[in-house]
């Protein structure tokens, strides 16, 4: 199945963590042998201006859009299935993960851990779209196109997931759909967990919940340099996470619920 990968990013000051998550998913595509194609800055202009205006410029939302109708030009120019990747979501286990959707579309399951109003934690089930797949023939690739760009007429500011997980998450539970099971997403709480090696509450709470071995994940890029539950969020965290996964081949996470890499 004649598929291409492809992901944006800017091509100044990129993290280093940044540009070895982006090497591993260009070595993940070669070893699957597909197609791969890098988009600059000049990727957000496949959302239209208003859009961006509404979404004061902010990335996430942009590219929300921007990922499905890239994905409908590429799949207008021969190819049969489109596999978007986010920027900082790291492969560690190349062999094991495989997409063998043949037609429609596929997003991601994602478990956020959330505190309670008694304290404790719990797992929450949600959708996200770090990796968007679509077959070409897809009749819902436009839906999406189209539920973006409505949800965004009918909003002053378009937040950072209200066409992504948010709209995704609440569409899922009346409308079934395919997710990956083994792209997992790490919050800077659970990094700074997976890295002391001590209590990990978050760890144990999302481990539990997940129902598949990981062979990649999502690293949260957009909370680097912002506070997130006392956690110091500079390079040096993302950086060191990015480095053990890698070594453990995912070993460092996948012991926790005593599943063997991929």
């Amino acid at each position: 199945m004649k598929t291409i990968v492809y992901q944006s990013y800017r091509t100044q000051d990129v993290p280093p963590w940044i540009t070895t998550c982006m090497g591993t998913v260009r070595d993940w595509t070669r070893l699957q042998g597909y197609d791969y194609r890098f988009f600059d800055d000049g990727f957000f202009a496949y959302a239209p201006d208003w859009f961006r205006d509404k979404a004061q410029h902010a990335v996430c939302p942009v590219t929300d859009l921007a990922r499905l109708v890239a994905a409908r030009e590429l799949l207008g120019q021969g190819y049969e299935r489109s596999i978007w990747v986010d920027a900082d979501l790291l492969v560690f286990d190349p062999a094991a993960w495989r997409i063998d959707l043949q037609q429609g579309f596929q997003f991601c399951h994602e478990v956020w851990i959330w505190t309670n109003a008694q304290g404790g934690l719990q797992p929450v089930h949600r959708v996200n779209n770090a990796v968007s797949v679509f077959c070409r023939g897809s009749p819902h690739l436009e839906f999406f196109i189209d539920a973006c760009l409505r949800i965004g007429r009918h909003k002053d500011r378009i937040g950072k997931l209200d066409v992504g997980t948010q709209f995704l998450s609440e569409l899922r539970r009346i409308l079934p759909f395919p997710l990956l099971e083994n792209v997992g997403l790490l919050t800077p709480t659970m990094m700074q967990e997976l890295l002391d090696g001590r209590a990990q509450p978050h760890l144990d709470v999302y481990a539990r919940a997940l129902r598949a071995p990981l062979a990649c994940a999502n690293l949260c890029g957009s909370f680097q340099g912002q506070p997130f539950q006392g956690v110091a969020t500079g390079d040096v965290l993302y950086a060191a996470v990015v480095d053990g996964l890698l070594a453990s081949r995912g070993a460092l996470f996948n012991r926790l619920r005593g599943l063997p890499p991929g």
